[in-house]
């Protein structure tokens, strides 16, 4: 703060100097750089606010003292002073080599720091001694070509320190970089249109356009990088300006060459030569900028560049079936070394966000939300910390994998869903088939049963010629009728067998079979909905096969498998041809295995047999 003051103080009082002063600059120039001043020194302020102990406030208010200090002279009489116009281009020099944390990257870069300070000292005590004693002019010059040459080779240095750093450094470093770079820009901008202005106009007018935005876009840049540096994305700004800076540096070499030639600037040209010249360099231009832009864009920002092409990548191996869009967040924190990035997804028609296994998500402060066709489809939550938020461009190419995952994760619900309903209503009718079994068993049958023998012992009593004899004979005999019936029933609802065991129902049937039936059935605990399931396959593709299938050998086989499933296979020597049609005892089948969540597969060559095989998992 003492510095910033310090500044303030003395630029106020270079402005009142100017106004009692007889040898003052120009007014409107003078008025320009107090303003340009002034916005120096207010942003150095407000950096001192904010971050006391930050170098930079210092330097910021140094090059807004400057650039009052530079324009105090008119510039036709300054002489000891000519060569105060260095003091320009140092402050800003110096900021570009301590941005973003106010040191220097390494002993090279301050070394370089103190040489640009000590050629600026040097230069301009060489211009005053010269104006001191003109005599020695001749001798000097070398010396001061040599120093003005090592001026602009270290501002270039200079310019290209904050590329170095930010090619170096971590995500947040560059986060802060971003600014710099294309502010920095500015500084090899001014020289070029210095060029310029000498190769076209034969004098360096066009200079001031470099210098007032060199002065304007430098320090907001810095105070931006160092407050907030992800106020915006300038990525993808910084890598054109770079990229047009460049063409422009080819074009400015190619037309100096071409003036040299001719020995005229190009004000002197004919409208028909400096017409064709510009035309023919405008489409070069054109034709080598994406090429330049697309490596600008992986040195400038080589994460970035990373992200996409594996997002790229992704997207190809989706279309070709090798991967599935909900791998959309395994890359996006492999690319982004960010582990602990998070997608969700917004349901159809709910409000909630839910990752693709259906864990709710909290959007952060660092959330970025997500939108296809204007439709908020998920959020992007990146890990607590300084530039995790991921730059526009990586959303816009994550979107349409993201929103492929989110409408497969609400497919794999429903889906989900459907199945589990399937599942609740077999469950729920093999319970009311098993109490309906039961209830007949115990309830119905055993009162025809008992009325049976009520009848019986009736006919006993009878004269065994009477017609009361015969009609109770013939009563029982249909009560006799009625309970088979009953007990067919109630087989067909649940094998009552099963209550020993699946083992022990399948052995009941096989004997309806005996020689053509081979039974291998494995001893395991399973619930009831499991066996009940297992044995319906089996009765059922054995029926079939003994129906129709003209066979003299099937063999069954039940297993439990160590994954927890139970392997059913009933493979007979028929003359095969079964399939599963829209209709039909095996879409039946195929129905009540898929109700449990198994797997159910007919393999029925025509004249070869058919296998029957139903996988079930036998978790309770």
């Amino acid at each position: 703060m003492i510095v910033v003051g310090a500044a303030w103080i003395l630029a106020a009082c270079l402005a009142v100097g100017v106004a009692v002063a007889s040898i003052a600059s120009p007014w409107p120039q003078f008025a320009v750089a107090c303003l340009l001043g002034a916005v120096c020194l207010g942003l150095a302020t407000l950096m001192a606010w904010r971050e006391p102990q930050h170098l930079l406030a210092g330097w910021l208010s140094l090059a807004g003292l400057s650039v009052v200090a530079a324009n105090t002279v008119d510039p036709n009489r300054m002489g000891p002073f000519d060569g105060s116009w260095m003091l320009l281009y140092l402050p800003f020099a110096i900021i570009l080599l301590l941005v973003p944390d106010g040191r220097p990257a390494g002993p090279r870069w301050r070394l370089i720091g103190w040489a640009i300070t000590v050629d600026v000292a040097l230069f301009m005590a060489l211009v005053a001694v010269q104006w001191r004693w003109p005599g020695v002019v001749g001798p000097l010059t070398g010396i001061g070509t040599g120093l003005l040459l090592g001026f602009l080779a270290l501002l270039v240095a200079c310019a290209a320190a904050p590329v170095v750093r930010y090619r170096l450094g971590g995500r947040f470093e560059r986060s802060r970089l971003r600014w710099v770079l294309l502010a920095g820009l500015s500084l090899p901008l001014t020289l070029l249109l210095c060029w310029a202005s000498y190769l076209v106009l034969g004098t360096p007018d066009l200079v001031g356009i470099g210098l007032l935005a060199m002065y304007l876009a430098i320090p907001l840049a810095v105070t931006v990088s160092v407050l907030r540096p992800e106020l915006f994305d300038v990525t993808r700004a910084a890598a054109a300006t770079v990229t047009a800076a460049l063409l422009s540096t080819m074009a400015l070499v190619i037309l100096s060459i071409a003036s040299g030639a001719v020995g005229m600037t190009m004000i002197e040209w004919s409208p028909v030569a400096a017409l064709s010249t510009t035309t023919v360099l405008a489409i070069a231009a054109a034709l080598v900028y994406p090429q330049l832009r697309r490596v600008l864009d992986r040195v400038l920002d080589p994460e970035r560049g990373r992200v996409l092409a594996a997002l790229a990548d992704l997207a190809r191996q989706v279309e070709t079936g090798d991967a599935e869009p909900r791998e959309v967040e395994r890359v996006l924190r492999r690319t982004m070394h960010d582990p602990g990035l998070v997608i969700g997804y917004r349901g159809v028609g709910d409000s909630r966000m839910l990752t693709a296994a259906g864990h709710p998500v909290e959007a952060g402060e660092g959330s970025v939300p997500v939108r296809v066709r204007g439709e908020e489809i998920g959020v992007i939550v990146p890990s607590p910390g300084p530039a995790r938020r991921p730059p526009a461009e990586i959303i816009r190419a994550a979107a349409p994998m993201m929103d492929a995952a989110r409408l497969g994760a609400e497919l794999a619900r429903a889906t989900a869903e459907a199945k589990a309903s399937r599942e609740r209503m077999l469950r729920a009718g093999y319970e009311e088939r098993r109490r309906l079994e039961r209830d007949l068993h115990d309830g119905a049958q055993q009162r025809l049963v008992a009325l049976g023998m009520r009848l019986r012992v009736l006919q006993r009593t009878a004269d065994p010629r009477s017609e009361v004899s015969q009609a109770l004979d013939a009563a029982v005999a249909e009560l006799g009728t009625a309970v088979a019936e009953l007990r067919q029933i109630a087989h067909g609802m649940r094998p009552s067998s099963l209550d020993d065991g699946l083992a022990f129902a399948l052995s009941d049937m096989a004997r309806l079979a005996p020689g053509v039936i081979d039974l291998d059935v494995g001893t395991v605990e399973l619930p009831d909905a499991v066996a009940m399931t297992a044995y319906y396959v089996v009765s059922e593709s054995v029926a079939n096969a003994l129906r129709h299938g003209g066979v003299s050998q099937i063999r069954v086989t039940v297993h439990p498998e160590e994954s927890g499933r139970l392997r059913v296979r009933i493979a007979d020597d028929g003359c095969g041809g079964a399939e599963l049609r829209g209709t039909g005892g095996l879409t039946g089948l195929a129905d009540r295995v898929g109700a449990l969540g198994g797997s159910f597969t007919v393999d029925s060559p025509s004249g070869a047999g058919t296998l029957v095989e139903a996988v079930l998992p036998c978790a309770s």
